[in-house]
Protein backbone atom coordinates (compact mmCIF):
# COMPACT_ATOMS: atom_id res chain seq x y z
CA UNK A 1 0.00 0.00 0.00
CA UNK A 2 2.77 2.59 0.55
CA UNK A 3 4.60 2.00 -2.72
CA UNK A 4 0.68 3.25 -3.94
CA UNK A 5 1.15 6.14 -1.98
CA UNK A 6 4.47 7.14 -2.79
CA UNK A 7 3.51 6.37 -6.79
CA UNK A 8 0.57 9.06 -6.42
CA UNK A 9 2.98 11.75 -4.50
CA UNK A 10 5.42 11.18 -7.10
CA UNK A 11 3.47 12.32 -9.28
CA UNK A 12 2.28 15.60 -7.61
CA UNK A 13 5.85 16.31 -7.33
CA UNK A 14 6.91 15.78 -11.10
CA UNK A 15 3.84 17.81 -12.31
CA UNK A 16 5.08 20.46 -9.62
CA UNK A 17 8.33 20.90 -11.23
CA UNK A 18 6.62 20.48 -14.48
CA UNK A 19 4.71 23.29 -13.23
CA UNK A 20 7.39 25.57 -12.27
CA UNK A 21 9.20 25.21 -15.57
CA UNK A 22 6.69 25.58 -17.98
CA UNK A 23 4.22 27.99 -16.56
CA UNK A 24 6.41 30.18 -14.49
CA UNK A 25 9.43 29.84 -16.53
CA UNK A 26 11.39 28.01 -13.76
CA UNK A 27 11.91 30.93 -12.00
CA UNK A 28 11.21 29.64 -8.69
CA UNK A 29 14.16 27.72 -7.26
CA UNK A 30 11.85 25.14 -5.25
CA UNK A 31 11.91 23.04 -8.19
CA UNK A 32 15.09 21.93 -7.29
CA UNK A 33 14.46 20.28 -3.86
CA UNK A 34 11.16 18.98 -5.28
CA UNK A 35 12.96 17.65 -8.00
CA UNK A 36 15.17 15.68 -5.48
CA UNK A 37 12.54 14.66 -4.00
CA UNK A 38 10.72 12.88 -6.73
CA UNK A 39 14.34 11.62 -7.88
CA UNK A 40 14.09 9.41 -4.13
CA UNK A 41 10.49 8.45 -4.43
CA UNK A 42 11.09 7.27 -7.82
CA UNK A 43 14.44 5.66 -7.10
CA UNK A 44 13.13 3.67 -3.93
CA UNK A 45 9.69 3.11 -5.91
CA UNK A 46 11.87 1.27 -8.62
CA UNK A 47 14.18 -0.42 -6.40
CA UNK A 48 11.66 -1.70 -4.16
CA UNK A 49 7.94 -1.77 -5.55
CA UNK A 50 6.53 -4.87 -7.22
CA UNK A 51 5.51 -2.35 -10.20
CA UNK A 52 9.25 -1.65 -10.79
CA UNK A 53 9.46 -2.58 -14.50
CA UNK A 54 7.03 0.26 -15.54
CA UNK A 55 8.67 3.03 -13.41
CA UNK A 56 11.82 2.18 -14.62
CA UNK A 57 10.52 1.64 -18.07
CA UNK A 58 9.35 5.13 -17.98
CA UNK A 59 11.96 7.19 -16.50
CA UNK A 60 14.25 5.40 -19.22
CA UNK A 61 11.80 6.46 -22.00
CA UNK A 62 11.98 9.92 -21.12
CA UNK A 63 15.65 9.81 -21.81
CA UNK A 64 15.37 8.26 -25.16
CA UNK A 65 12.56 10.74 -25.92
CA UNK A 66 14.40 13.62 -24.63
CA UNK A 67 12.33 14.83 -22.76
CA UNK A 68 14.27 15.03 -19.18
CA UNK A 69 15.48 18.47 -20.75
CA UNK A 70 15.97 21.01 -18.30
CA UNK A 71 18.33 21.47 -15.09
CA UNK A 72 15.60 20.31 -12.17
CA UNK A 73 14.62 17.37 -14.31
CA UNK A 74 18.35 16.50 -15.09
CA UNK A 75 18.70 16.75 -11.19
CA UNK A 76 15.59 14.68 -10.68
CA UNK A 77 16.63 11.97 -12.82
CA UNK A 78 20.33 12.01 -11.52
CA UNK A 79 18.76 12.04 -7.81
CA UNK A 80 16.79 8.53 -9.17
CA UNK A 81 19.22 6.50 -10.39
CA UNK A 82 21.61 7.73 -7.12
CA UNK A 83 18.77 6.45 -5.45
CA UNK A 84 18.88 2.73 -7.78
CA UNK A 85 22.40 2.98 -5.97
CA UNK A 86 21.47 3.31 -2.74
CA UNK A 87 18.23 1.07 -2.64
CA UNK A 88 19.39 -1.38 -4.63
CA UNK A 89 18.48 -2.64 -7.85
CA UNK A 90 15.40 -4.55 -8.28
CA UNK A 91 15.43 -7.83 -10.55
CA UNK A 92 13.93 -7.16 -13.72
CA UNK A 93 11.51 -8.93 -16.13
CA UNK A 94 13.03 -8.09 -19.26
CA UNK A 95 9.63 -8.46 -21.52
CA UNK A 96 7.75 -6.41 -18.76
CA UNK A 97 10.00 -3.79 -18.74
CA UNK A 98 10.56 -4.00 -22.84
CA UNK A 99 6.77 -3.54 -23.16
CA UNK A 100 6.48 -0.76 -20.84
CA UNK A 101 9.28 0.84 -22.23
CA UNK A 102 7.96 1.00 -26.04
CA UNK A 103 4.22 2.37 -24.72
CA UNK A 104 6.32 4.65 -22.29
CA UNK A 105 8.03 6.21 -25.29
CA UNK A 106 5.37 6.11 -27.76
CA UNK A 107 3.47 8.68 -24.98
CA UNK A 108 6.30 10.95 -25.31
CA UNK A 109 5.56 11.85 -29.09
CA UNK A 110 4.05 14.56 -30.22
CA UNK A 111 0.66 13.43 -32.20
CA UNK A 112 0.50 16.91 -33.80
CA UNK A 113 -3.38 18.90 -33.88
CA UNK A 114 -5.32 16.49 -35.02
CA UNK A 115 -4.47 13.96 -31.99
CA UNK A 116 -3.64 16.19 -29.55
CA UNK A 117 -5.89 13.91 -27.03
CA UNK A 118 -3.09 11.06 -27.58
CA UNK A 119 0.01 13.77 -27.13
CA UNK A 120 -2.26 15.28 -23.78
CA UNK A 121 -3.58 12.32 -21.57
CA UNK A 122 -0.67 9.73 -22.76
CA UNK A 123 -3.15 7.09 -23.02
CA UNK A 124 -0.59 4.27 -24.66
CA UNK A 125 0.86 3.47 -21.07
CA UNK A 126 -2.00 3.07 -19.20
CA UNK A 127 -4.21 1.12 -21.62
CA UNK A 128 -0.81 -1.35 -21.33
CA UNK A 129 -1.09 -1.59 -17.85
CA UNK A 130 -4.62 -2.37 -18.16
CA UNK A 131 -3.69 -5.26 -20.79
CA UNK A 132 -0.92 -6.46 -17.73
CA UNK A 133 -4.00 -7.40 -15.67
CA UNK A 134 -4.42 -10.45 -18.61
CA UNK A 135 -0.90 -11.97 -17.01
CA UNK A 136 -2.31 -11.30 -13.09
CA UNK A 137 -0.38 -7.71 -13.10
CA UNK A 138 -3.15 -5.48 -10.84
CA UNK A 139 0.04 -3.83 -10.02
CA UNK A 140 1.40 -1.87 -13.28
CA UNK A 141 -1.77 -0.41 -14.05
CA UNK A 142 -2.62 0.57 -10.00
CA UNK A 143 0.42 2.37 -10.08
CA UNK A 144 0.39 4.08 -13.49
CA UNK A 145 -3.18 5.58 -12.25
CA UNK A 146 -2.19 6.96 -9.18
CA UNK A 147 0.86 8.39 -10.60
CA UNK A 148 -1.23 10.24 -12.91
CA UNK A 149 -3.94 10.44 -10.82
CA UNK A 150 -1.36 12.83 -8.57
CA UNK A 151 0.17 14.09 -11.76
CA UNK A 152 -3.76 15.39 -12.85
CA UNK A 153 -4.44 16.57 -9.36
CA UNK A 154 -2.11 18.72 -9.48
CA UNK A 155 -2.34 20.33 -12.61
CA UNK A 156 -6.26 20.72 -11.49
CA UNK A 157 -5.37 22.04 -8.43
CA UNK A 158 -3.59 25.31 -10.38
CA UNK A 159 -5.86 25.09 -12.79
CA UNK A 160 -8.33 26.07 -10.24
CA UNK A 161 -6.08 28.31 -8.00
CA UNK A 162 -5.36 29.90 -11.34
CA UNK A 163 -9.13 30.69 -11.48
CA UNK A 164 -9.55 32.19 -8.47
CA UNK A 165 -6.70 34.48 -8.24
CA UNK A 166 -8.44 35.77 -11.71
CA UNK A 167 -11.52 36.57 -10.07
CA UNK A 168 -10.35 37.52 -6.56
CA UNK A 169 -11.56 41.24 -5.57
CA UNK A 170 -8.64 43.38 -4.96
CA UNK A 171 -8.79 45.25 -1.48
CA UNK A 172 -8.92 49.49 -1.66
CA UNK A 173 -5.70 51.03 -0.95
CA UNK A 174 -6.21 53.41 2.03
CA UNK A 175 -4.69 56.77 1.86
Amino acid sequence: MLYYVLAFISGIFVKWVDWIEDEQKGKSLLKYPLAVIYGVLIGYLISAASFSEIFLAALVAQVFARKIDTVAHILGFVVAMMSLLFFGFPEITIPFFGYFLILAFIDEQNFGERYKFITKYRPVLKLGSLLAILWGRWDFFIAVLLFDAGYMLYQKFKEKEDYLIFFKKEKPVEA
